[in-house]
């Protein structure tokens, strides 16, 4: 094996310390070494500021039960968009379209504020803007109960209730990720599974019965109230430490080969640099060390630059744009699914408590989905093709929409319905894995804001042509058909930018 040494060090002043930097390059790998000669070889202390890997357990569990609560008091009042369909059509006789549109816009605010609410949470942490988000919610549903006609329930209930839950929604999931990494797939399913949800048709139908109208919107507003004690808990993790260490005459720092710039292995050995690897590998890796050096070999070759999570950058990722697409897509058909569930329920004769119980069945396969999905993808070897393993999931609910006017009895439709509601729970649990597995944690508040900038615009945009769609033809068939369409269109896309990658990773790995 052959190493070849080369030194640079500054002119050394007797009794003062000395930078060298050593070059070493073998035939297995190359690194960097830095050496400190101090005068009196003696050992001092200094501090050095390291990163604080999550700790994937600890108040992290805490952390996972304030967003499970979260969740199943949104996910509830969300899902249940059917019930207040029913309930909003019986006391304002809109039309299929409009109250739609009213009931399941909160859904797509909570989506399409995503980069709003990432902003305002990197610049005031989670726990007030997620308390903030539960006053709205709150309300949202006081002036909904006072509201006289479908203008200001529009108002009240599709506009400040959005509101709410887009400033609960994204911190609740971001915070989970931030605190584990190993486990963060299993973390983020139970605190998405929303398990409990499923109570809250019957819970909502039992209080528009028991307390009429108005009634059951107060109860629902203290029932929004109860996220700002979850909110309390979310203190964000510690980024950094300072840790205080001797240091030895001699410190060394090695970086591996696949952390070097491809500018400075180049010039080590007197070639001139890649520029498109030199772009990659300086974007694709935050600053992972800071080696001091002489004025001679400027600090730009030691270190990778820390990328700016900018909208351009992560656009420019063919697998998170087209995954922006696949669930864009996706999401046209799936939010509408919950309101027109029980209105296709109704259209084959099956009674309101039955269809209560339909309801509540796809809200608790959901919750199933997303606990089952998250471990499922944990696993060490499907965890390597988790992203993939996604893209098949959303090629399945598709499937699965489009079976669902075939169902003729309440059997056939819970079982369809709750097969729905199982596949759903898992891509929606799993979005912020997969975005951190595609772009890196780092980049996750800012994606994930972005994916449901993408995600809500489709939630906004597909209850109104489902509810244009039923008023035209008259039953929901049609709506389910278009829905399943969409959804598998995305997912081929998606599909697409995910081969190539892979294609291109394996050339990659057989060319090393």
């Amino acid at each position: 094996m052959q190493t070849t040494i080369f030194s640079e060090t500054a002119n050394p002043v007797p009794g003062e310390q000395t930078d060298e930097l050593l070059y070493n390059e073998s035939d297995s790998q190359r690194t960097i070494v830095h050496s400190t000669n101090r005068k009196d070889n003696s050992c001092d202390d200094s501090q050095d500021e390291d990163e604080l890997s999550p700790p994937d357990g600890g108040w992290g569990w805490v952390i996972v039960f304030g967003s499970l609560v979260i969740h199943i008091i949104l996910f509830g009042i969300e899902k249940s968009s059917g019930i207040f369909f029913l309930k909003f059509d019986e006391k304002f006789h809109q039309s299929a379209i409009v109250t739609a549109w009213v009931t399941t816009l909160p859904g797509g605010l909570r989506l399409i504020l995503g980069p709003l609410c990432s902003m305002l949470t990197n610049k005031f942490s989670f726990r007030p803007i997620v308390m903030a988000g539960a006053v709205l919610m709150g309300l949202g549903m006081v002036l909904t109960g006072f509201a006289n006609n479908m203008t200001l329930v529009f108002i009240s209930f599709a506009i400040i209730e959005g509101l709410g839950m887009s400033l609960v929604y994204s911190p609740a999931v971001v915070i989970v990720g931030k605190y584990f990494t190993g486990r963060r797939g299993l973390a983020v399913g139970i605190a998405t599974s929303s398990f409990g949800s499923f109570l809250f048709p019957t819970f909502i139908e039992f209080l528009f019965d028991y307390y009429g109208f108005l009634g059951a919107m107060l109860m629902l507003a203290g029932t929004s109230l109860n996220i700002m004690v979850c909110g309390s808990l979310f203190t964000p993790p510690p980024e950094r430490k300072t840790r205080r260490r001797q240091k030895t005459s001699t410190d060394e720092i090695n970086v591996t080969e696949q952390f070097l710039r491809p500018q400075l292995q180049d010039e080590i050995n007197g070639k001139a640099a890649d520029a498109e690897q030199s772009e990659r590998a300086t974007c694709d890796q935050e600053c992972v060390c800071r080696v001091p050096c002489v004025s001679k070999v400027p600090c730009s070759t030691m270190c990778l630059r820390r990328s700016k999570t900018k909208v351009s950058q992560m656009l420019s990722d063919p697998r998170f744009a087209t995954f922006c697409v696949a669930l864009f897509l996706f999401s046209i058909a799936a939010h509408s699914a919950y309101a027109f569930i029980p209105l296709y329920a109704k259209q084959i004769a099956i009674t309101d408590s039955q269809t209560t119980y339909v309801v509540a069945l796809t809200i608790l396969a959901d919750g199933l989905g997303k606990v089952c999905l998250g471990a499922v993808l944990d696993i060490g070897r499907v965890k390597q093709y988790r992203v993939l393993a996604y893209n098949l999931t959303l090629v399945l609910v598709g499937l699965v929409y489009i079976c669902l006017p075939s169902t003729s009895t309440f059997i056939q439709l819970c079982v369809v319905s709750s097969t729905f509601g199982l596949l759903f729970g898992g891509i929606m649990s799993q979005k912020s894995v997969v975005t951190a597995d595609i772009l890196g944690v780092d980049k996750l508040a800012d994606a994930f804001g972005m994916l449901n900038l993408f995600q809500g615009a489709g939630a906004f945009i597909g209850p109104p042509i489902s509810g244009l769609i039923k008023d035209t033809r008259g039953d929901n068939n049609a709506g389910f058909y278009f829905g399943g369409v969409t959804t598998i269109a995305g997912s081929v896309i998606f599909a697409v930018a995910n081969s190539v990658h892979y294609v291109k990773s394996k050339q990659h790995d057989n060319s090393v």
